[in-house]
């Protein structure tokens, strides 16, 4: 880099021009560009990972606001989980049994979209096999227990997903890293 001078009073001559050559300028722009070619990927990996442990946080909690209105209402709650369009939702006063599907109302409690980003790789009820299609159901009941049942996620990262475990009798959502 040059520098700025004074010359003082001498005639003809100025002050001298200070800058950046074209050669340091690229040197600098070609550093710039590799660290951003070194950090981006991994930026974006972290991105992917956020996205899916906010979705794993967002049914826990959702799993918890259905355990407080099960039994702040003395009514079930069931929590659908739609594979094919992926979606998970709360519906409360769903039936129990027969005889009482004529007196039930159902109330929508909560939808949850999935982000495109993410996916829902599975979902388990108690001791049934896993699905990867179709709707799955689990209920919230008014003594504060549920049906324990495992989601699993798929993340937008390759072989990357995260399994929320919810167990049966504190209704709580646990999140487990996975390999898919």
């Amino acid at each position: 880099m040059r520098t700025i001078s004074a010359t003082g009073n001498k005639p003809g001559r100025g002050w001298a021009v200070a800058g950046f050559t074209l050669i340091e300028l690229s040197i600098a722009v070609f550093i710039i560009a590799i660290i951003m070619a070194v950090s981006i990927p991994s930026f974006i990996r972290s991105y992917n990972n956020s996205l899916l442990n906010s979705m794993g946080r967002t049914l826990a909690t959702t799993c918890e606001f259905a355990r407080f209105n099960a039994v702040l209402h003395q009514q079930r709650v069931v929590l659908y989980i739609d594979l094919d369009k992926p979606a998970i939702w709360l519906v409360q006063g769903g039936a129990t049994n027969d005889t009482d599907a004529a007196e039930s109302s159902e109330a929508a409690l909560k939808t949850i979209e999935i982000p495109p980003r993410i996916g829902l790789a599975s979902a388990q009820v108690a001791d049934q096999p896993p699905q990867q299609k179709g709707e799955v159901e689990a209920s919230f009941y008014p003594n504060g227990t549920c049906d324990g049942f495992t989601v699993t996620f798929s993340g937008a990262e390759k072989g990357v997903g995260l399994a929320i475990v919810v167990d049966p009798v504190t209704s709580r959502g646990v999140a487990w890293p996975v390999k898919l």
